[in-house]
């Protein structure tokens, strides 16, 4: 394939809150210029988490329009001609009843990639990270539930779907977050789930640490490394209070800090780094 002028136009980003946005984000980060198109009351994540906001928006252009209103909505279409790719997130049918569907602004521009997120394929149902997760069977699994993996999924889903569209000339895609996260309900892995020495989190001094010693050479290095060679054969042990190869590592990891056991592990090639945040 020959190779082509980078980027092929502007994303025009109608996204709020977080998948969407996070897909915008992905392409300016692959060198698109976005453009944040926001109602005149905001995006809600800037009040919510301004933090989360600026992390999602910081390399995009912010206009507000109010295109419920015709003087906005011509601004915005006057837009399009020169956009490569169309992000919106809206329930089915809003953007059609706005005049802004995909007849609409492909006819204007026949090579725009109009791509569309959605929470289900083919029904209208609300829905959030949460509910998705739920009916993927994933909640169960994950010990840490306030980590938005169905956005997450979604996210990177949508901004491929993108680049797929530019390939492709163009059209419209859909993503749908509830099918998405289902890319990442793979059957249970044994062991990935801390319940094994050689992979799990561990109180330090100050702070915890992940060590992550899976691959044999590993865990001898690190068994070697930390002077505990009598837990060699033990990497699959259970981590398990009163067991006594778990109880030699709680006992180990409390002679220093989570920021000296990292600089430690740095140093002599061991997977293992402290928990922030």
């Amino acid at each position: 394939m020959a190779p082509c002028a980078w980027p092929p136009g502007r994303v025009l980003d109608l996204t709020r809150l977080l998948p969407g946005p996070l897909a915008g984000k992905l392409l300016a980060d692959l060198g698109f210029p976005v453009l944040k198109v926001e109602p005149p009351r905001g995006d809600p994540l800037r009040d919510w988490a301004p933090e989360a906001y600026r992390f999602l928006n910081g390399k995009k252009e912010i206009l507000t329009l109010d295109l419920k209103r015709g003087e906005d909505r011509e601004r915005f279409l006057a837009l399009v001609p020169e956009a490569a790719i169309l992000l919106e997130a809206n329930r089915p049918g809003v953007m059609e009843r706005l005049g802004l569907g995909p007849e609409v602004l492909l006819g204007i521009n026949p090579h725009l990639v109009y791509a569309r997120l959605r929470g289900y394929p083919d029904a209208p149902d609300p829905g959030h990270d949460l509910t998705y997760l739920a009916e993927a069977g994933l909640l169960g699994r994950f010990p840490w539930r306030s980590f938005q993996f169905a956005d997450l999924a979604g996210a990177y889903a949508l901004a491929l779907t993108a680049l797929k569209g530019l390939l492709l000339g163009g059209g419209v895609y859909e993503v749908a977050l509830s099918e998405a996260v289902k890319a990442m309900a793979y059957p249970p892995i044994p062991f990935l789930d801390g319940s094994a020495l050689c992979y799990g989190i561990y109180p330090t001094r100050e702070g915890e640490v992940a060590l992550a010693a899976l691959e044999p050479h590993f865990w001898a290095r690190f068994c070697e490394e930390s002077g505990l060679r009598e837990l060699l054969p033990s990497a699959f042990d259970p981590a398990r209070p009163g067991l006594p190869p778990y109880e030699r590592l709680l006992a180990f990891f409390q002679g220093r800090t989570a920021q000296e056991w990292e600089a430690w592990a740095k140093e002599k090639g061991i997977p293992l780094r402290a928990v922030r945040g």
